[in-house]
């Protein structure tokens, strides 16, 4: 009988095991309830110089930027030239001596991003660490109007250089750079050669039969297609969805930047006679600008002659544009979107991190007290008018940086530094010919997304009531002539930023006076600024996991209404 019992008994004990380890299961699989993270009021540096170093610190002279020009234009009134000569100014500079000193470097990307509305730049990768190579650049501009399929031309001039490298075994084209935005399509090479060699290689991309031509390094075109198709996958996977996104809900689906970009169907169809037409297209629409090293330079004394004979002749008139739009968007009356009290959201089930982007398009909204003498303390802002090129770029450069830039901008100093809610947050000012915008973005964790949002929009709110100190000031105006002086003693910097004068229609005299600005800024004058960039509701989006972030946005921001979005 005790025997028997102890039999019986041991089933018991199994079944009681057994309870136990599924319910420390299910206990394991049940989700931890998200904690969200409580809104503070905004957090300021101090830039005031602590005792007893206020006294003994010598005092900092005023930052002069360089006056003198990036580049000398040549001109030959007996020549008709199909493009303009720019050479390399000399720069008297420890660590470069002349313009052949260069190395070619370009960070690497794969797609437009909302960055194409200031720089707009995508850039190719290209390598040369020869310290004695020529630098040679050809460089189509279109001010008045973006360029049609910009990104399929990128791919495409890349799968060119490809095979022309392995057809024609020249070291050269190994070194090919390409940098191509809305309104500019830059290539350039950087190698030991003359330049007469270099830019006949450069002019071949721009011949009427480049694509078509199956004798001369043909190029893949079902590789292309892929690529299109990959980048377009990429971005949903990588999150630059949202980019997109900003884009359109900022400017409009009819503005012209959103028409000429991103034709899903012409990726899937595009051939070689297509192709071979948006490159015409955008050859015609252009404005052309040749851009040599100093003339001191080795192997740097140029044919004009044979560059003329090798000049592409172009087609008498535009193809049929393949993009959405015309190729006269840009002059077609579109209406800006009024932002209101909305946040508009992308889906990403699983995410355990929320994308933020946040800010204005200040081109159409900024008022006509910038830039002008005022009664009142902040201006009259009731008047608006439509601002120069010189008072945009200010308005975009200035508070972009004070709040964004990076370290020492307020949205890191406050949202990273003192609060920890995210890895960093960044200001961008996108300055482009159509349209100019200043954006803030960065990424939290799920339960400091209300936070997060508020955080920023409360920074926005206090620039606009409370003038910024002196020391804060002098530490802007030192970040921004500073940047423009790094930006300066780097050739490869003055051409891009060369470039970018001319698409936005900027002269060396503007830009002088741009930098006078900044040196004369004052607490009041930068309140004035934000004052108008930041007036209206701002274009918000997040990217995150919906359903874990509702509660806590409608708990924060009650007054703002929630819209769900689907990016295709």
């Amino acid at each position: 009988m005790m025997n028997l019992t102890a039999t019986h008994g041991r089933p018991k004990q199994l079944q009681s095991l057994m309870c136990c380890a599924a319910a420390l299961l299910l206990s394991a699989c049940q989700q931890t309830q998200i904690v969200f993270t409580p809104t503070e009021p905004p957090s300021l540096a101090s830039f005031d110089t602590p005792y007893p170093l206020d006294n003994h610190l010598p005092e900092s002279g005023v930052i002069i930027p360089a006056t003198d020009p990036m580049f000398s234009d040549e001109v030959y009134t007996e020549l008709d030239l199909p493009y303009q000569l720019h050479r390399l100014a000399s720069v008297q500079s420890n660590h470069e001596l002349n313009s052949n000193s260069l190395s070619t470097h370009a960070l690497s990307s794969n797609s437009l991003s909302s960055n194409s509305l200031s720089s707009n730049s995508l850039s190719s990768h290209a390598l040369s660490s020869n310290t004695l190579s020529n630098r040679v650049s050809l460089a189509a501009i279109s001010p008045q109007a973006p360029f049609n399929n910009p990104d399929i031309l990128q791919i495409a001039l890349q799968e060119k250089a490809r095979a022309l490298a392995i057809n024609l075994a020249d070291p050269c084209l190994e070194t090919f750079s390409i940098r191509v935005s809305l309104h500019s399509i830059n290539l350039s090479l950087t190698c030991p050669d003359d330049v007469n060699h270099i830019y006949g290689l450069l002019v071949q991309f721009w011949q009427p039969n480049t694509f078509v031509d199956a004798t001369t390094a043909p190029v893949d075109i079902d590789n292309i297609r892929r690529q299109l198709k990959l980048n377009k996958h990429l971005n949903a996977f990588s999150g630059a969805e949202i980019d997109k996104l900003w884009r359109e809900k900022l400017l409009g689906p009819e503005h012209a930047y959103n028409k000429v970009l991103n034709n899903d169907a012409l990726f899937d169809s595009l051939n070689l006679n297509q192709l071979q037409q948006i490159q015409q297209q955008a050859a015609m629409q252009a404005q052309w600008h040749l851009f040599l090293p100093n003339s001191q330079a080795k192997n740097a004394e140029f044919n004009l002659q044979a560059s003329i004979k090798q000049w592409p002749l172009l087609t008498t008139s535009l193809p049929k544009s393949l993009s959405k739009s015309s190729s006269h968007a840009d002059k077609l009356e579109t209406t800006t979107p009024k932002q209101t009290k909305k946040i508009f959201l992308i889906d990403a089930p699983g995410s355990v991190q929320t994308q933020v982007r946040l800010g204005y398009r200040i081109d159409h909204s900024i008022n006509q007290a910038i830039g002008h003498t005022v009664d009142s303390e902040l201006g009259d802002m009731s008047e608006t008018n439509q601002l120069s090129s010189q008072e945009v770029t200010l308005s975009c450069r200035s508070l972009s940086a004070l709040m964004g830039r990076s370290f020492s901008g307020r949205l890191y100093y406050d949202l990273r530094e003192k609060r920890g809610l995210t890895y960093g947050i960044y200001g961008q000012c996108a300055n482009a010919p159509l349209s100019s915008s200043i954006k803030f973005y960065g990424s939290t964790a799920i339960e400091h997304t209300g936070a997060f949002v508020v955080g920023i929009l409360d920074h926005l709110a206090l620039v606009k009531t409370q003038s910024a100190s002196q020391g804060e000031i002098n530490a802007l105006k030192t970040y921004l002539i500073g940047e423009d002086l790094l930006s300066q003693d780097n050739s490869i910097q003055r051409e891009n930023q060369y470039l970018q004068q001319l698409a936005t229609g900027l002269t060396q005299v503007d830009v002088q006076k741009l930098n006078a600005e900044l040196q004369a800024l004052t607490p009041k004058r930068l309140q004035q600024l934000a004052n108008g960039a930041f007036s209206g509701e701002p274009l918000i989006i997040l990217r995150g996991d919906i359903d874990r972030i509702i509660p806590d946005l409608t708990s924060k921001l009650p007054e703002w209404q929630l819209e769900r979005i689907k990016v295709d």
